[in-house]
């Protein structure tokens, strides 16, 4: 009988179709799903000598393998659960549970959550991004700062996350962290760098509205008290679909996360298939320091050869103001390209994503 069981898992896990992009193994209460993002970069980060680099790199970008499950307790409750870790394609490494990772109770109250996960702060500008993972990740500016890079992009650790769950076309999220950053093994949370995170969406089969609002007690452990706003929204025409965004950062005690971005982007089908996108961020002066802004223009054509398939090609340029170094390639994307003051970063690339 255990051979028989066991059996079945095996071809369940070989022959069953992918349902959103995972696989059954045991009904809902255990799905695995996951997605490769590899690509070819041609990068150069403009630094003086000697740091001076113009090199290609295979980048592994944000792949992921997860295992995701729901158990009904009954036809009003159910247990949900996640785990999911980052694979390193280009150097054949990972680290278990280093992504979402949870476990909770779904009902008519909502969803709550306990474990790591994405803030709905991050969410609000994820949803937004048409470049996410790539070279052209919305993460060189947005939640970034002029001089130690992308930082207001974060899961949540040690959190708790509620998600309306009453219909319609409005979600309400918010998030509790003890210690979000939990630089300590094995001990008790540090409350003193605890977080707090919520983001509320209006969402239609074209419109896309969201706004999120994040405060960090002692941000990544050691810039202190920082808190923004975020407001995005997405319009969806057929062929053409284009999208705005907008985030203030505020900090008395880290100057360089105090300041204002705007961004616009635009995605147009010329085939089945087939996107041209382009996507242009812009980030004001921060405070007390003038010629301290930037600006990231990038442009991509996407292939999606089928469900699970695509291919592209994408090209991002940062400029940066004398006193601004923002990074050419952050964010999701594996290999990061960093620069100096004053320089302009920019990066070539082709990719492979294929989510199964």
């Amino acid at each position: 009988m255990k051979k028989k069981i066991i059996s079945a898992v095996v071809c369940a896990a070989v022959v069953l179709p992918g349902v959103a992009n995972a696989y059954e193994i045991i009904g809902k209460k255990l799905e695995i799903y996951g997605k490769a993002h590899v690509s070819v970069d041609a990068s150069d980060n403009d630094r003086a000598r000697p740091n001076d680099q113009s090199d290609t790199s295979i980048s592994s970008n944000s792949t992921r393998l997860g295992f995701k499950g729901k158990h009904e307790i009954n036809d009003n409750l159910a247990l949900l659960y996640k785990i999911e870790q980052e694979i390193k394609f280009d150097e054949g490494s990972g680290t278990f549970a280093t992504r979402n990772a949870y476990v909770g109770m779904k009902g008519a109250f909502g969803t709550v959550l306990a474990g790591q996960h994405d803030t709905p702060f991050k969410d609000v500008g994820g949803k937004w991004g048409m470049f996410g993972d790539t070279i052209a990740d919305r993460r060189a500016i947005l939640g970034a700062s002029a001089t130690n890079g992308n930082k207001v992009n974060q899961r949540g650790k040690n959190s708790l996350l509620y998600i309306s769950n009453f219909g319609g076309p409005v979600e309400l999220r918010a998030m509790y962290s003890t210690d979000a950053k939990d630089s300590a093994s094995g001990g008790i949370d540090n409350n003193d760098n605890d977080m707090f995170s919520t983001s509320v969406v209006y969402k239609t089969k074209k419109l896309r509205i969201g706004a999120g609002y994040e405060d960090w007690e002692n941000l990544d452990g050691k810039y202190g008290q920082v808190d923004g706003w975020r407001v995005a929204g997405t319009y969806d025409f057929g062929k053409f679909k284009t999208g705005l965004i907008y985030e203030t950062l505020d900090s008395k005690v880290s100057p360089q996360f105090d300041r204002n971005v705007w961004g616009v982007n635009g995605a147009f089908k010329v085939a089945k298939g087939v996107s041209l996108k382009a996507q242009y961020l812009v980030a004001d002066d921060y405070e007390g320091v003038k010629n301290s802004g930037a600006n990231m223009a990038s442009i991509g054509i996407f292939n999606k050869l089928d469900k699970q398939t695509t291919i592209y090609a994408a090209y991002t340029r940062t400029d940066n103001d004398a006193n601004a170094r923002f990074q050419g390639v952050d964010g999701g994307h594996g290999d990061e390209v960093k620069t100096d003051l004053g320089k302009t970063p920019n990066a070539l690339s082709a990719g492979l994503v294929f989510k199964f």
